[in-house]
């Protein structure tokens, strides 16, 4: 396998990496549910901050001091940790946002970011379940029930999938666990934000 035929599935590994996800979806989701929109945005905004700029910081840091090989963590024994570090911002997070009067919708996604950050840790630290998937599957998810029209993000999963499964840092099956994963807490989660 050549670097240029490999060089899509490193583009789309960065793009829909799960920081970037976790960094934009608190700002959609709680700009999409809360009146006056910048109210929304700086929630979201808040959000973005404590879980995903913190985390991806420790992680930057971790990098430039040899303690991981790259900003994706491919050491799956590094990862427990940081899963437990990123849910535990999430639930301080939560009381943040409580006290700011969040939507429920926002409420609901930083639970579902939870979620995922307590599978990562669980599953890791025997398996290395894809993260990107994971995540890429539940945002997909989330987007969709919120805004049906935005159906044609689906396909951002299974490129995902297939680029991870190129770059070599998962197994198919690897993916496809964190799809079904992602896409069960997700489906969870737009039930109890929509109901």
């Amino acid at each position: 396998m050549t670097r240029s035929t490999t060089r899509w599935a490193v583009v789309v590994s960065e793009v829909l990496a799960p920081w970037v996800l976790a960094a934009v979806m608190p700002v959609l989701i709680a700009a999409a549910t809360t009146t006056p929109l910048w109210r929304g945005v700086l929630t979201g905004l808040l959000v973005t901050l404590v879980c995903a700029v913190v985390p991806y910081t420790v992680v930057a840091i971790g990098v430039r001091r040899g303690r991981y090989e790259d900003h994706h963590v491919r050491n799956r024994e590094d990862r427990p940790k940081l899963m437990a570090m990123v849910a535990g911002l999430t639930v301080l997070t939560a009381g943040l946002l409580v006290l700011v009067d969040a939507s429920p919708a926002s409420l609901v996604l930083l639970g579902l970011m939870t979620s995922c950050a307590l599978v990562g840790f669980a599953v890791s630290r025997f398996w290395k379940i894809s993260l990107h998937a994971m995540v890429v599957t539940a945002s997909a998810v989330v987007v969709v029930g919120f805004f049906p029209a935005w159906f044609p993000v689906l396909l951002a999963v299974p490129l995902v999938a297939l680029a991870r499964v190129r770059v070599r840092a998962h197994s198919p099956a690897q993916v496809v666990a964190g799809t079904g994963v992602g896409a069960v807490l997700a489906a969870v989660a737009v039930v109890l934000a929509t109901s």
